[in-house]
């Protein structure tokens, strides 16, 4: 009898370390490779269903916006005091971070295609977020010219959900940040609270796009709080060492608790000798403190 009770048990090990193992597998690994593949799909099927603002329209739109406009926003989330393991951290914030995409259409023997080129952050459940003014330059700059095959741009979250880009609500180029809304329609975003201003020393987070390596998470410290008095406060910049590359523009830099304390801005790489560039020694990850969001929000 008591062989088949551990007979029995076993079986039961069994099953359970089998259904555990599937949840890991299916919580931890993701292809993101199909995700991307399935993102002209899912564009084709939200264009019936959402109208999208094209990008001649969108530039006439923020042209008109006084250059110190700010973004009228009812509430924030209120920032997190539990301080989270970056395991933790990435699972609670990850919802929150966004693919900017653009649509290009078929041209010269060339496909239909979607090009992944930066990133952003959700602020508010209704489809208020933010990225880098040099992400959204050509319809803001009236010096930038559009490509002729840019045709739209959209956001995407980690699900493969579209979102078009209804419009940009405040902007500074100092500060390399915009703030701008998407039409989420009946869905509630996951938005990241803002935090406060870090020292050096202290803990940060990024997720970020870099080269369509999606929803990639580093972890580092401030390594240097700088300052422009050329240009006032929103010259302001937070050096880091997290790491992140091209197609992070407009990523966020978390703290130990979640909250959004910067946003990744631009890099600069040190060469032993820089005629032909030659040895990388070092690459400097400057970002846009939080203190350079909060001023292009006025709450009401």
């Amino acid at each position: 009898m008591m062989k088949y009770v551990y007979l029995l048990l076993a079986v039961l090990f069994s099953l359970q370390f089998a259904v555990s193992a599937q949840t890991v597998k299916e919580d931890t690994y993701v292809d993101y490779n199909e995700l991307l593949d399935r993102v002209l799909i899912n564009l084709k099927k939200t264009q019936s269903e959402k109208a999208f603002v094209g990008s001649a329209e969108l530039r006439n739109q923020t042209l008109a916006l006084a250059p110190d406009s700010k973004a009228a926003i009812k509430s924030l989330p209120k920032p997190g005091k539990k301080e989270l393991k970056g395991s933790q951290l990435f699972k609670a914030r990850k919802d929150g971070v966004l693919m900017i995409c653009k649509y290009f259409k078929a041209e010269e023997g060339k496909p239909e295609r979607i090009q992944l080129y930066a990133t952003a952050t959700a602020i508010t459940a209704d489809g208020v977020c933010v990225s880098n003014w040099h992400v959204f330059m050509n319809f803001i700059s009236f010096k930038a010219n559009l490509p002729p095959a840019d045709s739209l741009t959209f956001v995407v979250n980690l699900k493969g959900d579209i979102y078009p880009i209804e419009k940009i609500l405040a902007y500074n180029q100092n500060a390399d940040a915009a703030v701008f809304k998407i039409n989420t329609g009946n869905d509630e975003l996951k938005p990241i609270p803002l935090g406060s201003d870090l020292e050096v020393g202290e803990s940060v987070h990024t997720i970020t796009n870099p080269e369509n390596y999606l929803y990639y998470y580093s972890k580092g410290v401030v390594a240097r709080n700088t300052a422009d008095h050329k240009i006032g406060p929103m010259g302001d910049r937070m050096e880091i060492t997290a790491d992140y590359a091209k197609g992070s523009s407009g990523g966020p830099i978390l703290d130990d608790r979640g909250n959004m304390v910067g946003m990744v801005s631009t890099t600069h790489s040190i060469y032993a000798q820089n005629q032909p560039q030659g040895n990388l020694q070092m690459v400097i990850k400057t970002t846009i403190p939080v203190r350079s969001i909060r001023s292009l929000i006025q709450l009401q």
